[in-house]
């Protein structure tokens, strides 16, 4: 009988405020995000590991304050329709140099609202050539997400199956708790993977369906 490779359609992900799942893993930085007037030089850099919500976090703030979206991946130079806005840059690090002193320089005197920086690592450990970018940013206040706790891991992973348009059981949940890798970017793509197979079978995605796959899932005989 000859398989059926479905493509892989993905829903976006629901970035809204509603559908943050929140945690003590990410107290602190939702409460730093909640109180931007008070940022040393409002500037804030928001830190943790790949897959914790940072861009999540990120996307709510700038709704919230009409800000203007940019990722330090992409090449981006400040812009006169820039001023008198907060901005946020994801993926910060990768900014480049002399684009990211400026945007913190005018934060400071003023001249944007305010600056929202996500990465992965502080900014004082960037790789940046500039002396005066390096001393501004060991001074930038930092708002940290740690790993995410049994309980907000639960609802994560319940937020990936939705992303993708499933709805699982608990015991599918808890089965993956014990079994899977435990970040959330492993997850995300197992999630992938799980879907994906389940959609080749025409079948749901059980516990049992995730028990026969998973372990060919780690051993990388499928996708």
């Amino acid at each position: 009988m000859s398989r059926q490779f479905p493509l892989d359609l993905i829903l976006d992900p629901d970035n809204s405020a509603g559908a943050f799942v929140h945690g003590v893993s990410n107290v602190e930085a939702v409460t730093a995000l909640a109180d931007t007037e008070n940022w040393a030089n409002h500037i804030l850099a928001v830190i943790g590991p790949k897959g914790c919500g940072k861009t999540h976090l990120g996307h709510i703030w700038a709704e919230s304050q009409q800000a203007i979206s940019l990722d330090g991946g992409n090449g981006f130079v400040p812009r006169r329709d820039y001023r008198g806005r907060a901005l946020w840059i994801d993926n910060a690090s990768n900014a480049d140099e002399y684009t990211l002193f400026t945007l913190i320089n005018l934060t400071i005197t003023g001249e944007l609202k305010a600056l929202l920086l996500s990465d992965q690592t502080v900014p004082s450990v960037w790789n940046v050539q500039l002396p005066d970018l390096h001393s501004r940013l060991k001074n930038v206040q930092i708002a940290r997400i740690q790993e995410p706790d049994e309980d907000l891991l639960s609802a994560i992973i319940t937020k990936l199956f939705l992303d993708r348009g499933l709805k699982v059981s608990d015991s599918l949940i808890d089965y993956m708790l014990v079994h899977a890798d435990r970040s959330v970017d492993s997850l995300r793509a197992l999630i992938r993977d799980l879907d994906k197979q389940a959609a080749t079978e025409k079948v749901n995605v059980t516990r049992s369906f995730a028990a026969k796959y998973m372990p060919q899932f780690k051993q990388g005989q499928l996708f």
